[in-house]
């Protein structure tokens, strides 16, 4: 393959990427498994695909505000989530052995589909949750719940790049079930470019960047990451829980294939 063909085939990877982590929260549906047919081993395919996708997920962000603007007393109450469990994950993918997240990764991302293909009902959204003191449900229980799990994802985020933000935004349908798909989407690209920048930190101390392979993929994360939300802006909220639904499956079939290979 030559070097031009070789730029445009990841900058092209790189704006799918962008597209669908921002709209869906899957951008290892197209990096992860892009990078490993290209030779790279799973560890630093996860960590070139976490890198690279950083640039996609700032201009997804400034793409959100829109939706972002009547929810930011949860955001602040998901943000030191988030950042505390991506410094936790990162640090342990380099402590634990590949092949534990290798075989845990498709499980949690096909349940993550399953949920969101299941049948949601939904209140109406409201356009502002500024009254609301119970951000993350009405009772106590369901609250403290809310949060460890938001921590959790937090930890998978930084310990596995692969299929977190579809994660992230199956919690948030579930806990914000009052509100719209775009919001909840909104929330997790935020959530996400957190943790990814996290990531980005510790992984640029700790590995060797294969920055030939990140360049171009970051270039087209720039502008898939800000195409994604004003696709969600104008697509069925149901429609798009479906699609990113099926598309966790995909990725979880092509991971445990890839593990059996």
């Amino acid at each position: 393959m030559g070097e031009i063909t070789f730029i445009l085939l990841l900058l092209g990877v790189g704006i799918l990427s962008g597209i669908v982590s921002a709209a869906a929260g899957l951008a290892s549906l197209i990096s992860y498994p892009s990078l490993l047919v290209l030779g790279l081993p799973p560890v630093m395919a996860n960590v070139t695909s976490a890198f690279s996708t950083i640039t996609g997920n700032y201009s997804s962000v400034f793409s959100s505000f829109k939706e972002l603007q009547h929810n930011r007393r949860q955001l602040w109450i998901i943000l030191p989530l988030v950042f505390i469990g991506s410094i936790i994950g990162a640090f342990l993918l380099f402590a634990v052995p590949s092949k534990w997240f290798a075989e845990l990764v498709p499980l949690c991302i096909a349940l993550a589909g399953i949920i969101l293909l299941f049948p949601h009902h939904p209140k109406k959204a409201a356009p502002t949750m500024a009254g609301n003191s119970k951000l993350f449900g009405k009772s106590r229980i369901s609250q403290i719940f809310s949060i460890i799990g938001i921590f959790i994802v937090g930890i998978y985020a930084g310990f596995f790049n692969a299929g977190a933000g579809v994660l992230m935004l199956t919690l948030l349908t579930v806990i914000n079930s009052q509100k719209s798909f775009a919001v909840n989407n909104a929330l997790k690209n935020v959530a996400m470019t957190v943790t990814n920048t996290t990531s980005w930190i510790v992984f640029a101390i700790e590995t060797t960047i294969y920055w030939n392979y990140v360049l171009p993929l970051m270039i087209g994360n720039v502008i898939g990451g800000y195409i994604g939300p004003i696709i969600v802006r104008h697509l069925p909220g149901r429609l798009m829980q479906v699609l990113v639904g099926i598309g966790a499956l995909i990725l979880a079939v092509s991971l445990v294939i890839r593990n059996l290979m």
